[in-house]
């Protein structure tokens, strides 16, 4: 291997001058280059840094709006089994005093009914009472008959009752 050292000074010394024209040049030129990329990198990163934080908002106030949803519905439904209790207890009540009316009415029935059926058994205890003052006064008045007809008249209103 051949070095030769003129050759190295040459080349260093081309090297050096290559960069004194580029200095010259075209250095101001990439600096302006370069620093417009920095800031053009800085502004994306920034735009990137408020995309995220303003996204993070929206996810924010979307579980703020989920969460008042939530409770809304939650609200709902408890007003919808309190409405429905009270419509059942109301149906309840009402069905109670159905029924109490309905007993009312059948007790006065059976009044009514008690009420006739006394009106005819003493319609029908008098016409037997005629009866037996009519056998009694066609036969023979003695005392012992007399005892029967009666006997026999207690028998048939027991046999009312």
């Amino acid at each position: 291997m051949n070095i030769q050292i003129q050759q190295i000074i040459t080349q260093v010394v081309g090297f050096l001058i290559l960069l004194w024209i580029l200095r010259k040049f075209a250095w101001d030129r990439l600096s302006s280059i370069l620093e417009e990329r920095r800031m053009k990198i800085i502004s994306e990163l920034e735009e990137a840094r408020l995309g995220k934080e303003s996204l993070e908002q929206m996810r924010r106030d979307y579980e703020a709006k989920m969460a008042e949803i939530e409770n809304q519905a939650r609200l709902k439904v408890q007003e919808a089994v309190v409405e429905g209790q009270r419509a059942a207890k109301e149906l309840a009540e009402e069905a109670r005093e159905e029924a109490r009316q309905i007993l009312e009415k059948a007790k006065e029935s059976i009044e009514r009914e008690m009420a006739k059926a006394k009106a005819q058994l003493r319609d029908e205890i008098a016409t037997i009472a005629v009866a037996a003052a009519e056998k009694i006064v066609r036969q023979e008045v003695n005392r012992q008959k007399n005892k029967e007809l009666v006997l026999q008249y207690i028998d048939e209103v027991k046999g009312f009752k």
